[in-house]
């Protein structure tokens, strides 16, 4: 099949042109990581069952220092060999394809040679970016080596073909064996051991008739005497502590979320440098868990206080939502805003009169479910010092042992989390039921 030939006109400046390789880029550093993933798993598999058991029962099996970079390039080779030879997981999760002329499979002689290419391809192709081949080939693409295509742009013109069935496929086997190592490794990683949990349920026998034997002795009468706090008293506190955390996070997060969609802010290069600052900085404050943060408030503002949980789940809070708030903006439909554009109005008109209507409810929705959330994560933060129902829950099972009751309180305020989690799950899935 002959291919038009490209125009001088018609060529795309190296960043294009390398923009258009990200789909490639993105399924071999998938594929150099699944072999990468293998290779950890045989090292450590080695020292489970050979290195520990019959070389050296207090040592570990290492790699010397030549070791590393023999590791790195066997597992660069084989994403290449993958690439060249299968239709690997990579390709087929960026929707990628080899195709010989008029789409034809490319036979193995030629995927050899495609192969040997590929490592001169590499030394090549800086220079290839500034020609004026196809947007997303490489140096290596011909009609003879064959062409790494997108599956969605050729798919019309495609032969049919009859689907082959998973395990007759190398991609099929190969996520069954990755599968399978990952599941083997993390049995051995996590030490579980189901005889041990079998011959040890005696253990805690009396743990479980307690915790379900609850006693309700200070559902409203203080815990310790001459103080006020009783049960009913430490989960409103978890309450208000959720609701301020969303009230409030969700104020911030809301005009924050606009910082931080593509479609929004995709327009210029400041744009796209607050874009991205606003995304790191919600991934960043996503992945530090309340928890943690509780501890600094903790110290900051007192232990047990339950204005250092508030705070903390306050960040987590306007993290999560704004993240959850800016996929929304960018999945709007784009014709009303392009409608309102075309008018002549502003960018903060179309924004107002085009985006928000369309994400209202899903903000409403999004937001209610993340009380949900900061209501069982504000039960938990009172171990750190955050306050809350979860200072009971710790207060008693430090007691067991001098109270003959303590885990029957503890069984008390479970009951309590539960059925305060469960009344205010109910009341917002009818409230989110409306909202849809």
């Amino acid at each position: 099949m002959k291919r038009p030939k490209k125009s001088k006109s018609a060529s795309h400046s190296p960043w294009v042109r390398l923009a258009a390789l990200r789909p490639r880029f993105s399924a071999f550093m998938l594929d150099w990581a699944s072999w990468g993933f293998i290779a950890y798993g045989v090292m450590y598999l080695l020292n489970k069952y050979w290195y520990i058991r019959h070389v050296n029962f207090y040592g570990r099996l290492t790699l010397p220092g030549w070791g590393w970079p023999v590791v790195i390039i066997a597992t660069f080779e084989l994403a290449l060999l993958s690439h060249a030879f299968s239709q690997s997981i990579g390709l087929s999760l960026f929707g990628l394809r080899l195709f010989g002329p008029e789409y034809a499979p490319v036979p193995f002689r030629r995927r050899l040679a495609r192969f040997v290419a590929l490592h001169v391809g590499l030394v090549l192709q800086p220079l290839a970016l500034f020609g004026d081949r196809p947007l997303g080939s490489l140096v290596h693409d011909s009609d003879k080596t064959g062409r790494m295509l997108l599956v969605a742009k050729v798919k019309d013109d495609l032969p049919a073909e009859k689907p082959r069935k998973w395990y007759t496929t190398y991609r099929g086997l190969f996520l069954a064996g990755l599968l399978a190592l990952t599941f083997w490794l993390g049995w051995k990683i996590t030490t579980i051991n189901l005889q041990m949990l079998v011959e040890r349920i005696g253990k805690s026998g009396h743990i479980w008739k307690d915790l379900f034997t609850p006693r309700f002795t200070y559902l409203t009468e203080p815990v310790i005497p001459g103080r006020t706090f009783s049960l009913v008293h430490y989960m409103l506190e978890t309450i208000f502590m959720a609701f301020f955390a969303t009230v409030t996070g969700a104020i911030v997060a809301f005009p924050l979320s606009f910082l931080g969609a593509r479609n929004i802010m995709g327009f210029n290069a400041f744009g796209w440098l607050i874009y991205s600052v606003m995304r790191t900085l919600f991934n960043a404050l996503r992945s530090i868990e309340s928890i943690l943060m509780a501890v600094l408030f903790a110290v900051w503002v007192g232990f047990g206080n339950p204005f250092a949980g508030a705070l903390a789940l306050f960040l987590h809070t306007i993290a999560a939502l704004a993240k959850l708030y800016s996929e929304q903006v960018e999945a709007v439909d784009p014709g009303p805003l392009e409608a309102i554009a075309t008018t002549g109005a502003r960018r903060w008109q179309v924004v107002a009169y085009g985006v928000i209507p369309q994400i209202i409810p899903s903000y409403l929705a999004f937001t209610l479910y993340r009380w949900d959330i900061n209501i069982r994560m504000a039960t938990i933060i009172a171990l750190v010092g955050g306050g809350g129902i979860g200072t009971l829950l710790f207060y008693f099972k430090n007691e067991v042992g001098r109270l003959d009751d303590a885990w029957n309180q503890v069984g008390a305020v479970v009951v309590a989390i539960v059925v305060v989690v469960w009344a205010l799950d109910y009341i917002s899935a009818r409230v989110r039921e409306k909202i849809g």
